[in-house]
């Protein structure tokens, strides 16, 4: 019985960090990007059809930035790492139009994210779901890129996927965590 109890034990001390995001070093440690036609506005709830329904409770108590288009993007998020971190990327698979222009053979679907690294998000581990203001819910995706990494990833026909980072901690909080 009790080498039964220890390896229990053992188990649960190694359990992978990809069974539950570890929310403070996705706080400690999130990338730096550049995007093309988007820019970062900080991701909040609003009644604005443009911006976004229903915001996670752990976006909103990180101060999560969403990266949103300001020109066209043809729905692809250009992305360019500038500095080593976690990268959040919202897609949304509900129907945006027909096939026409050929775009569906370049969608990143969650096997591909997958095969990628990226890890999907369940709404738990968020605090909630997710939901752009023309009721489009998203799902998350995570990932820790690297400096250098370009990206260029599409999930939809109109909608770009939206790079999502966290606000990086003031020197006040990192000192306070311990970073």
């Amino acid at each position: 019985m009790k080498v039964r109890i220890h390896a229990i034990a053992l188990a649960t001390t190694f359990v992978s960090p990809l069974h539950g995001l570890d929310w403070a070093s996705v706080w400690r440690q999130p990338a730096s990007i550049k995007t093309v036609n988007m820019e970062a506005v900080p991701l909040v709830a609003s009644d604005d059809g443009k911006g976004w329904a229903r915001v996670p409770l752990h976006l909103g108590t990180y101060g999560a930035f969403v990266h949103m288009p300001t020109g066209s993007t043809n729905g692809i998020a250009d992305i360019e790492v500038t500095g080593s971190g976690y990268l959040m990327l919202a897609c949304n698979y509900d129907y945006q139009g027909n096939a026409s222009g050929d775009w569906q053979k370049d969608v990143w679907d969650a096997s591909r994210f997958q095969a990628k690294g990226w890890r999907r998000m369940k709404p738990g581990e968020l605090g909630g779901r997710l939901v752009k203001g023309d009721n489009r819910e998203q799902i998350v995706f995570v990932k820790r890129v690297k400096e250098g990494d370009r990206l260029r990833i599409r999930c939809n026909k109109h909608d770009p996927p939206f790079p999502i980072l966290v606000a990086p901690p003031s020197p006040q909080q990192a000192s306070a965590a311990g970073r």
